[in-house]
């Protein structure tokens, strides 16, 4: 025992025979596993304080702070105790016994003052804390194992357990989420910012998730709430900006790096631990082998309880690290992947109309920005699997001498062109199905579209060679490339009369091979993603290098300020008001007054406007003056092919301006409806809405003018009927309807519509114009400012101002009904009877319109006949749809589904021997 004590005051770190020589010194466990952690951590904990201490708090008052403040101050008077016991004449300790009970007890200080701060200034539990309590348990239990088994320091060794159960509670209440009680500023954070250390290593946040997944389909109402960091607002503004600040200094790429190198660099960590505890698993094999060859001994049973906690850490650490590599790549490559696609959203809508082809937009997000995710969720594959070769071929080295090398190199640029023409023959034909139909088409297009597929799939066959050789180099690497070492080795060994192949060497080399196969084949196709991603973002940089759209138009705002405030303020004061009908109708008549208060003035003015899309051309539109006049109804009319679209979107700054001005006299939004709709991929809901806030009754008000009340009750779902990718579900009129309704819920200033109203039937248009554009219609009691261009003529007595272009771009005419009536030119050849309010139908009035809404809302609710259907889909949604599947097969062939087939089962049944 004498001699025990003596090495127990070394630094060992083996405690050689004593304890059954499966044990370290004490001075070794003090030093190392005890007061180099909290010297670590005591440099730490004042950079955080300091840095905390500028925070706001974000806690209410809650029992979980007493509960932490009592448990550390238990445990500092533990540690008290335990210096007073160290310090006794009779206390058999090492050199360090002393200091490291004194610095325990600064550090039990550190931990009470820095978890106060902590837990009233983070929303989630304290990662520096969790990670600190959590392995420093660890060291003390190995500390606490060594004192009973010394059986000279029973007492220290008594008081020492007692304070690692006070340390397990104090790991418990730190891990403890703050999401129940957080301030009402921070209730909005995603589970994930919200989660400690534990529960980030587990994944514990996802398993609410997981519960509404497994009770039923999940929807995107369903969705966790988005980390800060991913959201697209911080990406575009963070990655925008550097972009902005380092142009024509550096590349895109390069940009990408610099900004989120702490994000790419936090992934290297967890992946180097799974290295290491993937090249435990040889020399556990190994120990074991030879452990099952020794005899029962004392020893050997203490050297067999190691391996079973050896193994337990190694597997327990691959699927921590693993996890966590696996998270905190896709978190990194998230946002790379949405700020490039918010950043390529941003710079398609500041284009020129005309600048690039419509689907080079859509190919880079998606096939250009795919091929990024697939290159940058395995760029650390590269430096690890490189790491992990080396580290193999070397161990092998010393168990068989084997060794080996790798080639690699390939190019992916062609595929990609070839997939952005095919994806844009592809939109042009989807967004024209109905007239490509109509026109009989389909089968031409089909074919051309067949075509540019199997040239695309003719470019990229050396890519999809090389994914073929290497998944053909991973599949036999395991099943050839150890027969053939083998073999090699056993003659070698008997040539020259050495040891042959053991167990244990067999075995081990197994492991090593296993270990060497996937980072071999892996790497091949980490280099080519991760090389393919750097063309992808030379073509997404020279989108983003385009010249932006540049409106010359004049804005000249003579906003009367008080006016504005007065208005916002009333406004304001009618929110919180009930849709009742006698005030909404007040609402609405009070918003129009307040609009019309500035109708005597002009809302936009062109001046010698010339319009054209090609400056070496000769303009569309030319010599244009006109005065669009505030909050009142002016049409635009002339054949067909007149320029009357160009001049619309030259009003809106669109086209460019290739002599005189465009003056802008109105300070508000503006609303715009093309010729052709523009529809989000949603619900018809979610289409009208679009950006504004959700109003109820205005809302069923403009389903009631735009008459898409009918319509929506003869859809499945109503108005959460999905209309599909630019509103393909729907019919040609209900699609103008449905952007016309979403212009007029909007409320903007100025209304722009281009020929809205040309698809519809005789009895639809007269409704939905004077609901909208009549005498009394919405739009007008509003005060809004509305452009029309239409190829019809009819409306024209309903107009306060008329411009007539004739076909050279020209103006003919413009002015009033009554003035061009007058003067004998084209309005007046047309012989239309005045605009009369009787010619209004009656039930399209405000007032009618109004009180239809308040009364009920039978359109925007599913009929009770669809349940069924909606619990069709939703089964579909879960088990799939198997007429796809049989699509897919008859595509594929028999034949070739056969051969992938047997190719699956004999990979799985080698995969298992």
């Amino acid at each position: 025992m004498s001699s025990c004590k003596l090495v127990d005051d070394t630094f060992g770190p083996y405690a050689e025979s004593c304890r059954g020589g499966f044990d370290f010194t004490l001075l070794f466990e003090e030093s190392i596993l005890s007061i180099l952690p909290l010297v670590l951590f005591l440099t730490v904990t004042p950079l955080r304080i300091l840095y905390l201490v500028q925070r706001s708090i974000k806690v209410n008052r809650s029992f979980l702070s007493p509960a932490k403040l009592i448990s550390y101050f238990t445990y500092g008077g533990l540690q008290l105790a335990l210096i007073v016991l160290w310090a006794r004449p009779t206390a058999v300790k090492t050199k360090a016994s002393i200091a490291n009970a004194v610095i325990t007890l600064i550090g039990s200080v550190a931990l009470g003052i820095l978890s106060h701060v902590e837990h009233q200034r983070t929303v989630r539990p304290s990662l520096i804390l969790e990670f600190y309590l959590g392995n420093s348990l660890l060291f003390d239990i190995a500390r606490a194992r060594t004192l009973w088994l010394q059986k000279y320091n029973h007492t220290t060794a008594v008081v020492t357990t007692v304070s690692i159960g006070v340390k397990l509670v104090l790991l418990c209440v730190e891990a403890v989420g703050k999401r129940s009680i957080l301030r009402d500023d921070w209730t909005g954070e995603s589970p994930e910012a919200t989660s400690g250390l534990f529960g980030k290593i587990s994944f514990w946040w996802l398993n609410r998730l997981f519960r509404t997944g497994f009770s039923r389909s999940l929807s995107l109402e369903d969705m966790l709430p988005l980390d800060k960091h991913l959201t697209s607002d911080h990406l575009y503004h963070t990655l925008h900006s550097a972009w902005v600040r380092f142009a024509g200094k550096r590349s895109l790429l390069a940009v990408y790096f610099n900004e989120l190198k702490w994000h790419l660099l936090s992934v290297a960590p967890p992946r180097i631990g799974l290295i290491a505890f993937n090249f435990c698993q040889p020399f556990l094999i190994e120990r074991a082998i030879r452990f099952s060859q020794e005899p029962m001994t004392e020893s050997s049973n203490n050297v067999g309880y190691g391996l079973i906690g050896a193994y337990l850490i190694v597997y327990c650490g691959i699927a921590f690290t693993s996890g966590q590599y696996q998270h905190l790549t896709y978190r990194a490559v998230t946002m790379a992947r949405g700020g490039l696609i918010s950043m390529l959203f941003a710079k398609a809508s500041t284009l020129e109309t005309n600048a690039v082809d419509s689907a080079s937009a859509l190919t880079l997000m998606s096939a250009d920005i795919e091929r990024i995710w697939n290159g940058w969720q395995t760029m650390h594959e590269i430096w690890a699997n490189t790491i992990e070769v080396a580290l193999a071929v070397y161990l092998l080295g010393r168990q068989l001498g084997a060794a080996c090398a790798i080639p690699l190199a390939v190019a992916i640029c062609l595929w990609l062109e070839a997939i952005e023409r095919r994806i844009s023959a592809t939109t042009n034909m989807l967004g024209s199905m109905k007239r490509i139909k109509m026109c009989g088409l389909t089968d031409t297009l089909f074919e051309n579209v067949h075509n540019l597929r199997l040239e695309e799939l003719r470019i990229s066959k050396r890519f999809r060679r090389l994914v073929i050789g290497s998944m053909f180099f991973a599949y036999t690497t395991p099943v050839i490339a150890p027969v053939l070492t083998f073999t090699v080795f056993s003659l070698l060994a008997l040539r020259n009369a050495d040891t042959t192949l053991n167990t244990g060497k067999a075995f081990t080399a197994l492991s090593l091979f296993a270990l060497l196969a996937d980072p071999l084949a892996s790497l091949i196709m980490a280099l080519t993603m991760f090389a393919g991603s750097f063309g992808c973002f030379g073509r997404i940089q020279k989108f983003l290098q385009i010249s932006e759209h540049e409106d010359k138009c004049l804005r000249l705002f003579e906003a009367d300020s008080s006016n504005a405030t007065s208005l916002q303020t009333n406004s304001s004061a009618n929110e919180g008001i009930d849709w009742t009908e006698k005030v909404v109708s007040a609402y609405v008549k009070q918003k129009a007054i307040g609009s019309l208060a500035k109708a005597d003035g002009d809302a936009l003015r062109v001046e010698d406007g010339s319009f054209g899309w090609d400056s070496e051309k000769e303009p569309l539109v030319s010599s244009v003056n006109i005065k669009i006049p505030q909050g009142k109804l002016t049409m635009i009319v002339g054949p067909v092919g007149c320029g009357k679209t160009t001049l619309l979107k030259a009003l809106l700054g669109e086209v460019p301006i290739l002599s005189g001005t465009v003056k802008h006299y109105f300070t508000g939004d503006v609303s715009y409806c093309d010729q052709s709709p523009f529809h989000m991929n949603g619900t018809v809901q979610d289409s009208v809405i679009a950006f504004s806030e959700h109003d109820d009754r205005w809302y069923n008000t403009i389903l009631e003018a735009c008459a898409l009340d009918e319509d929506l009750r003869q859809l499945p779902l109503g108005d959460q009927t999905r209309i599909g990718s630019k509103g393909i579900a729907l019919s040609g009129g209900q699609s103008q309807r449905l952007a016309l309704a979403r212009a007029a819920y909007a409320r903007h200033d100025l209304c722009v519509l281009d020929d809205t109203l040309s698809g519809l039937d005789v009895d639809t248009e007269n409704r939905v114009f004077h609901s909208l554009l009549g005498v009394d219609g919405l739009l007008r009691r509003q005060g809004a400012t509305v452009v029309v261009a239409s190829s019809s003529n009819k409306r024209l007595p309903f107009a306060d101002h008329i411009v007539v272009l004739n076909e050279k771009g020209r103006i003919a005419e413009q002015g009033s009904f009554k003035e061009l009536t007058a003067s004998g030119g084209f309005v007046s050849s047309l012989d239309l009877p005045p605009a009369e309010r009787r010619s209004k139908p009656k039930e399209t009035t405000l007032d009618q319109l109004v009180l239809t809404a308040n009364k009920s809302a039978p359109a925007t609710r599913p009929p009770q006949e669809t349940a069924a259907q909606a619990e069709e889909l939703e089964a579909n949604r879960r088990t799939g749809d198997l007429s796809i599947y049989a699509y897919y097969a008859k595509s594929v062939g028999v034949l070739s589904i056969l051969i992938f087939v047997v190719a699956i089962y004999l990979a799985r049944l080698v995969g298992s021997r």
